[in-house]
């Protein structure tokens, strides 16, 4: 939409008012706001200062020092595994009984820790991931 002489001197003078500015610095603000609205893709693209000023502001923003706060990630139970697991926990409490062996830890249906003589042993239960 083209304005007339009118509406053109009247903006500059809104223009003037809001941005107590200059007549000619007035007058370029109008322009470019009509080059924009004529579709100048030019004018309306920032320069590399300002988009060096924008990603700053950008960052500014963001709070350095807020993190995210972490949530526990839910374990599910692998019931192959627990079964597994309940096997090899049922042979060693069969030498513990007999004496041989002191089951001291159980550790999430994974891991048992057990002493045999003096030294302490760990055995873990491992599942591998079926091959791609």
């Amino acid at each position: 939409m083209k304005r007339t002489k009118e509406q053109y001197e009247k903006e500059i003078e809104r223009q003037m008012a809001i941005n107590q500015c200059s007549y000619e610095d007035a007058k370029s603000i109008v322009d470019w706001d009509d080059a924009i609205d004529a579709g100048d893709k030019e004018l309306g693209a920032p320069t590399p200062e300002q988009k060096k000023m924008l990603r700053q502001l950008h960052k500014a923003d963001k709070d350095p020092g807020a993190k995210t706060e972490r949530k526990p990630r839910e374990r599910k139970v692998d019931e192959d595994k627990k079964k597994v697991f309940s096997w090899l926990h049922t042979t060693l409490e069969g030498f513990a009984l007999n004496g041989e062996i002191t089951i001291t830890a159980v550790k999430n249906e994974t891991e048992v820790t057990f002493m045999h003589g003096d030294a302490e042993y760990t055995m873990k239960l491992t599942k591998h991931r079926a091959k791609k």
